[in-house]
């Protein structure tokens, strides 16, 4: 994300530095030029509303991103007059110091945001940020079904009786009414654990579902959802986590920018006369680019013009990169598609 360049003149500038159980605050007063420090305990979220509104106004607060940090943003955002959300790794790449404390790195965040040099990382609205959670951990639920299934298939190749490619808890439930007998008394076992495990998460999983359909109805997410829906490859597990990841396309401004954003980018290294590309970058959204790489992978079989395209790319990339070249394109043309208010139109 780029550095956020406003005038900060006559502005209250604050950097926060926040941890599991406190949050260290630097609060710069542009009138007196005093700095106030103040250190807080998470669990006293009165306190911490107190201390922000007694800050002067204008206000301009900067929080570092870390994994928990949508609490307190959501506990300032209608305490406080702007907030940022800022990109810790490269705030700290940007310190230029050896020293790391709470007071050095909030300190840090306040002096980037004072001379306009702060990076910035983007908050999800409320919406989104709810749908995020939604996909997350229905993608966490279905990676967790995966490896039953994995242990499930090394039982059976330890008695060489593979079964069936594809299984879910039903027909592992007939297979073991079929094969116990043939199974070692402690294998069976473990593929009745299996069972039960499968049965969980599949129930787990069909309500996860429900619930995304039922959250991409709602009027913020139903127009672009049923655009991201008619691309070949996309299902509504697929669309709810490109949402949830992307937000709002409009937001980018070119299609490279939402190629960046997704990690789906090609490194660059360049030096005198000598410009060469590497992998591909790798930043952002883990969700995002695996969503992405499935529906490719679905669209290259149902699709016949993804699939020549796909073909082409073969004979270059070979059969792994040319799908994550795919996968690139099919987020370009999401892009155009939902700034458009078009549905995609396959090729003749």
């Amino acid at each position: 994300m780029r550095a956020w360049r406003l005038p900060i003149k006559d502005r209250w500038c604050v950097g926060i530095d926040l941890h599991k159980d406190t949050l260290f605050v630097v609060a710069f007063d542009p009138r007196s030029g005093e700095v106030i420090e103040r250190r807080l305990a998470c669990k006293c979220r009165a306190k911490i509303v107190e201390f922000f509104r007694s800050l002067g106004r204008p206000n301009l607060v900067a929080l570092e991103a870390v994994g928990f940090y949508r609490w307190l943003w959501e506990l300032l955002e209608p305490v406080v007059d702007r907030l940022v959300l800022a990109d810790a790794t490269q705030c700290r790449a940007r310190a230029g110091r050896r020293i790391k404390t709470d007071a050095e790195d909030a300190a840090n965040v306040m002096e980037l945001l004072m001379a306009g040099r702060l990076p910035l990382a983007w908050a999800p609205p409320t919406p989104v940020a709810a749908l995020r959670d939604l996909t997350r951990h229905r993608n966490y639920l279905s990676r967790q079904h995966a490896r039953v299934l994995h242990r499930v298939k090394s039982i059976m190749l330890l008695v060489n009786r593979p079964g069936p490619a594809r299984l879910r808890a039903p027909g592992l439930m007939r297979y073991l009414k079929a094969q116990r007998d043939k199974l070692p008394a402690h294998l069976a076992e473990q593929l009745e654990m299996a069972v039960d495990e499968l049965v969980l998460l599949e129930r787990q999983l069909d309500r996860m579902e429900q619930r995304l359909k039922a959250h991409l109805k709602q009027p913020g997410f139903a127009a672009v959802a049923e655009c991201l829906e008619s691309f070949p490859g996309v299902s509504t597990v697929i669309a709810a986590t490109v949402l949830a990841e992307v937000g709002d396309f409009r937001r980018f401004g070119d299609r490279d920018a939402i190629s960046r954003y997704a990690g789906l980018n090609p490194r660059l290294f360049s030096s005198g006369e000598t410009t060469r590309t590497g992998r591909i970058a790798k930043a952002g959204s883990r969700d995002l680019r695996w969503a992405l790489v499935q529906a490719a992978w679905v669209a290259v079989r149902c699709d016949p013009a993804v699939r020549r395209l796909w073909l082409r790319l073969r004979k270059r990339l070979g059969g792994k990169r040319a799908i994550v070249a795919v996968a690139r394109r099919m987020l370009r043309w999401m892009w155009s598609a939902s700034r458009h208010g078009q549905l995609y139109q396959p090729a003749a």
